[in-house]
């Protein structure tokens, strides 16, 4: 087996973390997704499923449950990342933001980066692991 470039984690491990991280999430009632620039502007805040999402229990990767978009976003700019927050508004991740189709491990994608205060924002897909 050849060196590993980046930390290797076990399906047990990442699925024990996940879990645990969702239920950090989804204590008290829905979390969120806020949306910022890389000025750390809000532009839009995205509401999670209650609860946020499953894990994968052969993988342990989590996929979060978005409950629906922004109908009016708080702000114009470019999308540089987002925020997982509790229902206390309490940051547990940040992510990249990217725009795409296709979800993709690690990053928050988005329909697009270019927000418009009072436009639609909809997160695509949510993944880590």
């Amino acid at each position: 087996m050849p060196a590993p470039s980046s930390a290797t984690y076990s399906a047990a491990a990442l699925v024990a973390a996940h879990t645990s991280f969702k239920d950090l999430i989804d204590a008290g009632t829905a979390g969120s997704i806020k949306i910022r620039d890389s000025s750390d502007v809000l532009l839009a805040q995205i509401p999670l499923s209650d609860p946020c999402g499953s894990v994968n229990g052969t993988t342990g990767q989590l996929t979060f449950s978005i409950a629906g978009p922004d109908t009016s976003a708080d702000a114009t700019g470019t999308a540089a990342y987002g925020e997982f927050c509790d229902s206390d508004g309490l940051v547990h991740l940040s992510l990249p933001t990217q725009v795409g189709g296709v979800a993709v491990s690690g990053k928050l994608v988005l329909n697009t980066l270019s927000i418009v205060a009072g436009g639609p924002v909809a997160i695509l897909s949510a993944i880590i692991g």
